[in-house]
């Protein structure tokens, strides 16, 4: 009799250990929901703003990569995979689109370049103060970056080369640049319009708009059988994504 007791408690054991591994496992199913979002770096704080609210209301998590949109755009083609993909301009979704990575892609708002200096240094003014010698530029990497080649395309409309400018440095990221010129290390960059006036920090001069243009950001779903994905995308392209978007100085797409 004794040993039919012990017995039963034992099976009792079994079955309430069988349960809390049951529940335990579907617990961390439950909280590991999360979604990793490559997106460039000039999107910072409006996405940390979204992702915040999004977690909030679906408790999925969103973790960002915030790189410069060339080199998020090849670590895709090497084999990485993000849940969705939000380069500054639409350069990277037209590739990886081609390439089969992407199916297709929505537009959220624009990048609109614009030239920085530090406050209180008047030596650039226009486009063609970057043809003076004694200004110190700094330009972001077109191969790292689309502010790279936005300059790039903005000195091509302007008929400037850039081979005749005095260029210290190239940099990875719009971020970067900014931080440059707020620290007074070059008399003048071209950053997007949203970096300057989230600064604070650096003189903004407007491009004439014959040389100008306006960079298309897209929203990318790279996986597409996800609901995760699904509901971010959603809320990203809603009236309160756009939203915050327009706070932080993007001009939204209608």
């Amino acid at each position: 009799m004794k040993a039919l007791g012990d017995l039963k408690k034992y099976k009792a054991f079994l079955l309430t250990l069988l349960v809390c591994l049951i529940s335990s496992t579907a617990f961390a199913k439950k909280e590991s929901k999360e979604l990793l979002v490559f997106a460039g770096a000039g999107m910072r704080l409006p996405l940390n703003e979204i992702g915040k609210k999004f977690e909030k209301k679906y408790g999925v998590k969103v973790v960002y990569d915030y790189e410069g949109s060339g080199r998020l755009g090849n670590k895709i083609l090497v084999g990485q995979s993000p849940d969705v993909f939000i380069p500054g301009s639409d350069k990277w979704a037209k590739i990886l689109k081609e390439k089969g990575h992407v199916k297709d892609y929505t537009s959220v708002a624009y990048h609109t370049p614009v030239i920085i200096t530090p406050k209180g240094n008047g030596k650039v003014n226009s486009l063609g103060d970057f043809l003076d010698s004694n200004n110190r530029l700094v330009l972001g990497d077109v191969k790292a970056c689309a502010i790279g080649g936005a300059s790039a395309a903005i000195f091509k409309k302007a008929g400037l080369e850039e081979s005749k400018m005095n260029v210290r440095a190239k940099g990875q990221a719009v971020k970067q640049l900014v931080l440059w010129i707020e620290g007074n290390n070059a008399d003048a960059s071209i950053v997007w319009k949203a970096d300057a006036v989230q600064s604070g920090k650096v003189r903004i001069v407007d491009i004439p708009e014959q040389y100008n243009f306006k960079s298309i950001i897209p929203v990318c779903q790279m996986v597409t059988h996800k609901k995760e994905t699904n509901e971010y995308i959603h809320y990203l392209l809603g009236i309160e994504g756009k939203a915050i978007f327009k706070k932080h100085g993007f001009e939204v797409v209608e």
